[in-house]
């Protein structure tokens, strides 16, 4: 039987000159690249500033700058805008919201809210479980003291699902306090 041998370390080779040419390519790639993006990115700055001076030239040029004052109109237009989200902002959303939350339980799940604070009414669109649970959860609205009247304004009783809930939707008169 002949000897095994095992060389577990490889003989020392010349350093490996194969790998150079490849190294010079990366690095001349890289140069260009750098260049390249130094170019463009000179480019785009030129570009962003012609563009800001198009863009104060255009408002230097407009008739309401020229002028230097707004119309009596536009004014009360603004003044009255500026009310209107004030009102909007000045309304207990929290409490409309924290109220409908609380109210109804397990038999009640609710499906969509539109508040109209110039009308001063909710819509609700809900489902219920059944009819009885519905009409407690009018009570229940009617009861707490941010509404007033809450109406019925339309209901359907799933036929096609097997426990038959009631789709409903409600208008309650919203209580502002304005």
């Amino acid at each position: 039987m002949s000897k095994l041998r095992l060389d577990y370390q490889r003989s020392a080779k010349p350093f490996p000159w194969g790998g150079l040419p490849l190294l010079a390519l990366a690095l001349a790639i890289l140069v260009v690249s750098g260049i390249q993006y130094h170019a463009l990115s000179a480019e785009a700055d030129l570009w962003e500033s012609k563009t800001e001076l198009i863009e104060r030239a255009a408002q230097r040029q407009s008739p309401r700058n020229r002028s230097g004052e707004h119309t009596a109109v536009n004014l009360a237009l603004e003044v009255k805008r500026a009310n209107e989200v004030l009102r909007q902002l000045s309304l207990p959303w929290y409490g409309l919201l924290q109220t409908i939350e609380s109210t109804g339980g397990k038999g009640v799940a609710l499906l969509s809210l539109e508040p109209d604070s110039e009308k001063k009414l909710v819509k609700i669109s809900g489902e219920a479980k059944n009819i009885a649970a519905m009409l407690d959860y009018i009570s229940q609205l009617e009861n707490r003291g941010l509404f007033g009247t809450v109406y019925l304004q339309s209901h359907h009783i799933q036929q096609q699902d097997p426990e038959k809930p009631v789709r409903f939707v409600l208008l309650a008169i919203w209580r502002v306090k304005s």
